[in-house]
């Protein structure tokens, strides 16, 4: 029998985006199809006009955005007719900042936190995080300030940096301020835990659960999370793409998500393991069930990387067949020796066939890279480490 642990605030999350009442009012459709297509230039010119009408200068801002677009868009140089919608832009801003931005500018301590990008009139983008100068800002409730903005309805990228100046760092207080927000349906791409490391250390950072997001952001289309404690919950979603996990130790149930994730139309999946030393417990059965999932089929890119189990992986690989799509493979930055890389060889067959095999960064012999390049030919095997002794190590663990 299979039990899947219940989440009941994902289950929530279910709950309150499905209860969501529908505006049927023709702006709110208009809305509705500006977010499904970004792009529908025509349709945003009809908003602008729409915001004009009632007497909201973020209209001119609106078509002001599109035109700007568009002339991005036909490949053209920037000449005295685009200078001047420009400049009529930053002007737009300053005199509107304080309704278009409100304490996010307003706030001193917010404004050094907070950067965003402009598309159309609205926030395309969004980055919020702290800094040692900045370390006493209530950077979730910035956060939550934020995603209740009107600037942000169409916000397409979020991205959080650190969320802790000192010591550890945990994205728990954001992604409940994202779920209290509740569903943001223009989200495409969720970015937790930018940073990099000088700024900490990958196991000081908690990313949470994002298992309650799912429902939430239905069209999401890029999801990366940098940090340990991960927990994908039960991911489903018709609409990802990609989904990156970078940290030192990925838990053992999180491995498990993703055997049974429902992602039909991922074709990018980087997975690093880590190490049982900053809270891994993953094996090889975890990566066996991410290579026989088969609502992963769409995939072209597979990491199983940074694994302190690197050679059982590669039995799996041997043993179990790649989905159809796989164009490159990478089992870089583990403790694969001599004994995994010849289980690969053992399938050189099906692995041949690849474009890409990276297996930079483990412990290869010399020997064995030379065959492994001679056999496959697809292959990189660069930057291989040397064992001190019995001791073998992943390349990102603290």
């Amino acid at each position: 029998k299979g039990y899947v642990e219940v989440d009941a605030e994902a289950i929530a999350a279910e709950a309150v985006a499905a209860a969501m009442p529908q505006d049927d009012s023709p702006q709110a459709s208009l809305e509705r199809k500006l977010i499904a297509d970004p792009q529908a230039w025509d349709d945003w010119l009809v908003y602008a006009d729409n915001l004009t009408q009632a007497g909201d200068p973020r209209g001119e801002l609106v078509s002001i955005g599109v035109a700007w677009a568009r002339h991005q868009a036909e490949g053209k140089k920037k000449d005295k007719k685009i200078d001047a919608l420009l400049d009529r832009e930053d002007k737009l801003l300053q005199d509107n900042a304080a309704t278009w931005f409100g304490k996010l500018v307003e706030d001193d301590t917010w404004r050094e936190c907070f950067a965003w990008s402009l598309e159309t009139g609205f926030w395309k983008e969004i980055r919020l995080w702290l800094d040692y100068d900045h370390k006493d800002a209530d950077l979730p409730k910035a956060l939550a300030y934020a995603l209740d903005h009107p600037s942000c309805k169409f916000l397409r990228r979020l991205t959080l940096g650190l969320v802790g100046a000192e010591g550890d760092c945990d994205y728990e207080p954001c992604v409940r301020a994202m779920l209290k927000h509740g569903p943001l349906l223009s989200l495409r791409n969720l970015y937790i835990g930018d940073f990099v490391r000088d700024e900490t250390e990958i196991s000081w950072v908690h990313v949470s659960s994002v298992g309650r997001l799912w429902a939430l952001y239905p069209n999401l289309e890029s999801m990366t999370l940098r940090g340990g404690g991960i927990d994908l919950g039960n991911p489903k979603s018709t609409s990802l793409r990609s989904l990156t996990l970078n940290t030192g130790g990925l838990p053992g149930p999180a491995g498990e998500s993703l055997g049974r994730a429902e992602l039909p139309n991922l074709t990018r999946l980087e997975v690093w393991f880590g190490t049982t030393n900053y809270g891994g417990s993953c094996n090889g059965g975890h990566a066996r069930g991410i290579l026989t999932n088969k609502h992963l089929a769409k995939l072209e890119h597979l990491a199983l990387a940074n694994a302190d189990f690197a050679n059982d992986i590669a039995t799996e690989v041997s043993r179990n067949d790649l989905p159809p799509k796989l164009r490159t493979l990478d089992l870089s930055m583990g403790t694969m020796t001599d004994t995994g890389a010849k289980r690969l060889l053992a399938a050189s067959d099906k692995l041949s066939k690849l474009e890409r095999i990276d297996l930079d960064s483990n412990f290869l012999s010399p020997a064995m890279c030379t065959r492994l390049k001679k056999e496959l030919g697809n292959v990189s095997v660069a930057r291989q480490k040397t064992s001190d002794g019995d001791w073998y190590y992943v390349s990102v663990g603290e």
